[in-house]
């Protein structure tokens, strides 16, 4: 053993890193971060076509993207099978082949036989009950979810309980969100196909040392020239203001379809999800029974925010329009 340190020592020293320090344990060498990391080189894994396109405007927002992909895709509640086959679901609702190749691939990295991938895909499978629920659930929430009743919820609830039954909620919103970025994105299937969520830890805070690009002030595109709109756009049954207002005042009346969290639950969360928590009912419930997964989800959207720094008026308008199309009160 001291003939190897001695030899790593005198090592060390060729290779230009600090002189021994008689302080440490054994007056080796200590390289600093950086010179060690230049000793160790790694294998940077491929990345996904959506991840490119969007590192460059969006470098925060992206490497938040691809850790909230990661913990659906490999660290689901649900587990990978049941999480694969929701996504599946609700990539093939919306349209989006990227997702449901994204999706049958995992299928397949869990271990679940390729004829069975292929029944489930070409619907001939003879799923059970509650999956059967779970899946109609998936595509309903996709497809419209304003149209998801008491009873279709409660049943899931009844098969799952609250926890995992978040864990639904919380997978098919991620589908809805990230899939719809892929098709705005024309994101086409990698050459050799689908590839697994890279295994590396990603800087994820905002306030990291990787900018986003200068964007345009807001202000200056005032005066541009805006594309004229041929008509007014209207949505069935908007009564204008007082709509709304009785909408909201409706919707006050309704009780929550899942039962309000144990204080234990709550009294684990604390700083920035306690706080919201106490402010947002419906974070209230998220942060609750799936704290990792609403978590990771704000880590995502606080990078967006930093990075985009999209104007609070034209933000807000566009949520409007949204949550509008989506006949969701919110």
């Amino acid at each position: 053993m001291r003939r190897l340190l001695v030899i790593l020592a005198a090592v060390g020293a060729a290779g230009g890193l600090p002189a021994a320090d008689p302080a440490k344990p054994g007056g080796l060498p200590v390289a600093a971060d950086a010179d060690a990391w230049k000793q160790l080189p790694r294998k940077t894994p491929p990345l996904p076509m959506w991840a490119r396109t969007l590192v460059g405007p969006l470098p925060k927002t992206t490497a938040a993207m691809l850790e909230l992909d990661r913990l659906h895709r490999d660290g689901n509640p649900l587990g990978a099978v049941l999480a694969a086959k929701l996504r599946w679901a609700a990539a093939d609702a919306i349209g989006c082949e990227y997702a449901r190749k994204s999706a049958e691939f995992d299928l397949k990295r869990a271990k679940v036989p390729p004829p069975d991938v292929e029944a489930f895909v070409a619907g001939t499978d003879k799923p059970t009950d509650d999956e059967r629920r779970l899946l109609k659930l998936a595509r309903k929430l996709t497809t419209a979810a304003y149209k998801i009743t008491d009873a279709e919820f409660a049943a899931v609830l009844a098969d799952l309980g609250p926890e995992k039954t978040m864990a639904v909620v919380h997978t098919v919103a991620y589908c809805n969100f990230h899939y719809r970025i892929l098709l705005a994105l024309g994101a086409e299937v990698e050459a050799n196909g689908p590839l697994p969520p890279p295994d590396v830890a990603f800087d994820t805070d905002p306030k990291g040392k990787t900018p986003a690009p200068p964007r345009v002030e807001w202000a200056a595109l005032k005066d541009k020239p805006q594309p004229t709109v041929p008509e007014k756009f209207a949505w069935p049954g908007d009564g204008g203001t007082l709509d709304v207002t009785a909408s909201v005042e409706a919707q006050k009346e309704r009780t929550s379809r899942i039962p309000f969290p144990e204080k234990w639950r709550l009294d684990r969360l604390t700083g920035d999800a306690r706080r919201m928590a106490d402010a947002i009912l419906w974070n209230t419930y998220s942060a609750a029974y799936q704290p990792e997964l609403t978590n990771a989800w704000f880590v995502c959207l606080r990078a967006f925010q930093a990075e985009a720094k999209l104007d609070r008026v034209a933000g807000n308008s566009l949520f409007w329009v949204v949550t509008r199309s989506n006949e969701c009160f919110y």
